[in-house]
């Protein structure tokens, strides 16, 4: 299988030829002086190449940290690209750094990837960009997302090879241990101020969103998967987006000194 780098897809975006308009060619004047029957034929055999995704697309998934029983990753999705899957035992966390107006993004179905019950069950994920979401775990279920475009008058353009980038914060203590964190953070000095934050963010969202008012710190996945759904997860209030997004922005900063 060939694989579609990412770098090609930022080359092609920077040349005008690779660019169409609404007229389905390129917008610079160094095309008027191609004639017409070969414009059209070049641009039919590169909306065909798309459609047929006989250029096949990878997406990339890269570390970024590891700490405090959480880990932080990368993912660039670009356009129509295989997704990644993965299996859901824990909580965790999506942030949307970079997505495209034309987007649209899908998560998998049930079934084979790829097979026809499987892009039938696929479901759309309402993600905007610069905002978090919580995904809780499905029990060890596969999980995965691509994108792909919300119309075809889309194909070729530069937003079309802009690929979408997330980044995925796992958690893989349990609720009840990150609750006994959260509650007796002043005393667990050891515990970096960045991991501390996004214990708080997801104890305070499970405690907000999915528990009764009891105090306790377990709650059955029932009552968690009834309000949302693995693949879109439930959207983080704003100061927690934030948050997110400075620690996200913290973490990159250090992995590249």
């Amino acid at each position: 299988i060939r694989k579609f780098s990412t770098n090609h897809d930022d080359f092609m975006a920077s040349m005008d030829f690779a660019s169409l308009n609404t007229d389905g060619w390129c917008n610079t004047t160094k095309c008027d002086a191609i004639p017409s029957d070969i414009r059209n034929a070049i641009s039919r055999h590169k909306r065909q190449k798309v459609v047929t995704r006989s250029l096949l697309r990878t997406q990339d998934r890269s570390l970024v940290e590891r700490g405090e029983c959480i880990s932080v990753w990368r993912w660039t999705m670009p356009m129509n690209a295989e997704p990644l899957i993965e299996f859901s035992n824990n909580h965790s966390i999506i942030f949307v750094a970079q997505l495209s107006k034309s987007a649209k993004i899908l998560s998998i179905g049930k079934g084979v990837i790829g097979s026809c019950d499987e892009t039938n069950r696929r479901r759309e994920a309402n993600w905007k960009k610069g905002k978090a979401y919580f995904i809780p775990s499905n029990g060890g279920k596969a999980l995965g997302w691509l994108q792909t475009i919300n119309s075809e008058e889309d194909l070729g353009s530069k937003s079309y090879y802009q690929p979408m980038v997330i980044y995925k914060i796992k958690f893989t203590l349990s609720e009840k241990k990150i609750h006994d964190i959260v509650s007796e953070v002043e005393t667990k000095t050891t515990i970096k101020r960045w991991a501390r934050i996004l214990f708080g963010i997801i104890d305070q969202t499970i405690r907000s969103n999915f528990h009764e008012d009891t105090g306790e710190a377990k709650i059955g996945k029932k009552q968690l998967n009834s309000k949302c759904t693995c693949s879109s997860g439930l959207e983080l209030l704003e100061d927690d987006s934030r948050a997110v997004a400075s620690i996200i922005s913290q973490l990159e900063c250090s992995s590249k000194k």
